[in-house]
């Protein structure tokens, strides 16, 4: 992905008493280059703090925060910065910033979005491009896991439910077949008691002369 870069600042005043926020940004500048980001950040913080809309102070607290692995809060003033600034290139590359922070926090419809934007800003922008296709593919991917998990979930389901059904229709089944053994044999015993009486002699046979 992109190098993160600062930008270049250049034409601020030195003569005033007080620092301007050129002066401030400068100095984040010179901690940043030293990788003392968490210090730019504080440098740049001043500056948004009584200017909101100020594009380059934005955009560079965007690049130190991110330095500093607080990539959200570095999402959220790369957005500002774009939304601050009216130049198409600047917008462009606060928006692929943005982007890349969405992406390290698998916010993969947004990073998309905000690629998307920056292409719109810079159609030459093959970076943006690239990096928009890799979320594209990322975010199919996810999604057909997601759909062979809910369908492996799905079949699981099915799969208990059909094991649970014949369970319970052998119980039902197998006490029908106890009462049906036990009627046969009652019914088997009954005959054979009929049997029986029709062997015992009456006593009124005729004598053999």
């Amino acid at each position: 992905m992109r190098q993160f870069l600062v930008i270049a600042l250049i034409g601020f005043a030195t003569a005033a008493s007080a620092q301007t926020p050129e002066q401030t940004i400068s100095k984040g500048n010179q901690l940043y280059k030293q990788n003392q980001f968490e210090k730019a950040a504080e440098e740049y913080k001043k500056v948004a703090a009584t200017d909101g809309k100020n594009p380059n102070a934005q955009y560079n607290l965007g690049n130190a925060l991110y330095k500093s692995k607080k990539t959200e809060d570095a999402e959220k003033a790369f957005g500002e910065a774009a939304g601050a600034s009216t130049k198409k290139d600047f917008k462009s590359r606060a928006h692929y910033n943005q982007g890349v922070t969405q992406s390290r926090q698998n916010k993969l419809p947004e990073s998309i979005d905000a690629y998307k934007e920056a292409l719109r800003l810079n159609p030459n922008d093959e970076q943006a491009r690239e990096n928009l296709q890799k979320a594209l593919n990322e975010l199919k991917k996810q999604q057909q896991k997601q759909n062979q998990n809910q369908d492996k979930k799905n079949q699981d389901q099915d799969k208990n439910d059909k094991q649970d059904q014949p369970k319970n229709n052998s119980k039902i089944n197998q006490k029908q077949a106890e009462k049906m053994l036990n009627a046969l044999r009652q019914e088997e015993k009954r005959l054979q008691q009929g049997q029986d009486k029709k062997k015992q002699p009456t006593g009124n046979n005729e004598k053999d002369w």
